[in-house]
């Protein structure tokens, strides 16, 4: 039968794809498949522990009357965003954009490469990724040089003329469709994908608070992808097993969760040593290796190698 999208692809290493693939050649599951399913779906399940616990601090942050009783560190509150060298001309805001679209645009340029030597449909979740780094780098570009601190006041849609809704709203649309997509292929129907997605693009757009606006980012991406597969994928059969931790699936789990740490160390100890040690960098540095792993793991998987078998 045709290979279905969001399953491996067959392709042939190359270039700097085999340091990838060695890579997660040593992050590779050793404790069996059913034990790394099991990892998956609690990787999966304290992923989204952890995000309601942020959102939970940001709320408390948010109707707090002072710094002095936020959990929150003071100059993340204030941005939105830890910010390294808020005064210079080239801020974290910049380091993002340049090592997005230096890491993604390398990851987006061999996943495309790849997808278009086998027209296998299955490496689309890798090109979407690679896609949505580079996004994430732009997106970055646009808040720390075009709009102003207090960025999200600048695209209410009830607020700004209706060329700038159009334009905003198509933004915001196309960078957080990689959610709904995430969702799909985990098994969401393609029309709520799309009727909760269109809503929610203007949810961001029209309510979303400057403190929230990388929180709601990642409760997006932790919604659409945790949800389903903890509540509709099981760990037991073979199937499930499979759609658990082939596929790059298992590796993407994963990171998820290596994602947490990050942020909740930018919004909790910003003015501690985060600041210090380049601010949001350290979150989209993150992004770029996991992205990396992710794709390298589909990668040996089409190449034949043992750590992700095809299901039979």
């Amino acid at each position: 039968p045709p290979p279905r999208v969001c399953e491996p692809v067959c392709a042939r290493k190359c270039g700097w794809g085999v340091m990838a693939e060695r890579a997660a050649d040593v992050a590779g599951p050793t404790i069996g498949r059913r034990g790394a399913a099991v990892l998956a779906w609690w990787c999966e399940f304290v992923t989204l522990l952890l995000t309601a616990a942020y959102c939970g601090i940001l709320a408390h942050d948010l109707a707090a009357g002072s710094d002095e009783k936020r959990l929150s560190s003071t100059s993340w509150f204030r941005q939105g965003f830890c910010v390294s060298w808020a005064e210079r001309g080239f801020n974290s805001h910049a380091l993002c954009f340049v090592g997005d679209l230096l890491g993604g645009g390398a990851l987006l340029r061999e996943n495309l490469r790849r997808y278009r030597q086998s027209h296998d449909p299955r490496l689309q979740v890798a090109v979407a990724v690679s896609g949505f780094t580079v996004a994430h780098g732009f997106g970055h570009l646009m808040i720390g040089v075009v709009l102003e601190n207090d960025f999200m006041a600048n695209v209410r849609p009830s607020q700004v003329p209706i060329v700038y809704t159009a334009l905003y709203y198509t933004v915001a649309s196309v960078f957080l469709s990689i959610g709904p997509f995430l969702g799909f292929c985990n098994g969401v129907p393609r029309s709520l994908c799309i009727a909760t997605h269109l809503f929610a693009a203007f949810a961001f757009l029209e309510f979303v608070p400057t403190q929230f606006a990388f929180g709601f980012v990642q409760l997006y991406l932790n919604a659409w992808y945790c949800t389903p597969r903890v509540f509709l994928l099981g760990t037991s059969g073979p199937e499930e097993i499979s759609k658990r931790v082939d596929n790059g699936w298992a590796m993407a789990s994963y990171g998820f969760l290596a994602l947490m740490p990050v942020v909740f160390a930018e919004m909790m100890a910003c003015d501690s040593f985060v600041m210090a040690l380049s601010g949001h960098f350290l979150y989209d540095g993150a992004i770029v290796l996991i992205a990396a792993a992710y794709s390298a793991a589909l990668w040996r998987a089409g190449s034949g190698g043992s750590g992700e078998r095809k299901a039979a």
